[in-house]
């Protein structure tokens, strides 16, 4: 029997270290303003833009399920983790068109500069419906879907100087104090 495809799928990826208010907010907005069946947030292996991750994968996975549990919908996906390397959205956005229809692909605005450069960029664009996260006010070209998020917050900058007052409630202690030991070490 052929499994029956879902509608659509918005995929939310990144490094998620830490998980943040923002976070949060895009994944609402997300099941708020699209049409949408799921929303899967993946957490990075690890970037290909990045040199690594200060919290390992497991505990970025653990940390967004915590912080997701407020709806159904919402999935956490160990995806890219389970593959230990760079983790392409092609390579999701690949997997993931298996099941689904229609796919949306949740990026922040700060990643428009240098969207071309992203892996099979050509063919990813092909396959997904992009939805950009309003981020410190870069503009947003028209035919991309614009999720107003009004937080001037990144996970660069917590990781720099963690502000508890930025981190969802549910991990906020534990976020803190892993991040405070990192930097005692």
């Amino acid at each position: 029997m052929k499994r029956e495809k879902k509608k659509s799928v918005a995929i939310f990826g990144g490094s998620f270290d830490p998980p943040h208010l923002g976070h949060l907010e895009i994944m609402k907005k997300a099941l708020e303003k699209l049409d949408i069946d799921k929303l899967i947030v993946v957490p990075a292996f690890i970037s290909p833009f990045k040199k690594g991750h200060r919290a390992p994968p497991k505990l970025r996975l653990k940390w967004l399920g915590k912080i997701a549990a407020f709806d159904p919908r919402i999935e956490i996906s160990d995806f890219e983790i389970k593959k230990e390397g760079p983790s392409y959205s092609i390579d999701t956005v690949n997997h993931f068109a298996r099941f689904f229809d229609t796919i949306y692909f949740i990026i922040g605005a700060d990643n428009l500069k240098d969207l071309h450069k992203w892996h099979r960029f050509d063919e990813l664009n092909e396959k997904v419906r992009w939805v950009v996260a309003t981020r410190n006010d870069e503009p947003i070209p028209e035919g991309f879907i614009r999720l107003d998020i009004d937080m001037p917050i990144s996970s660069t900058a917590l990781r720099e100087k963690i502000d508890p007052a930025w981190i969802p409630e549910a991990i906020r202690e534990e976020v803190t104090e892993f991040y405070k030991q990192k930097v005692k070490n």
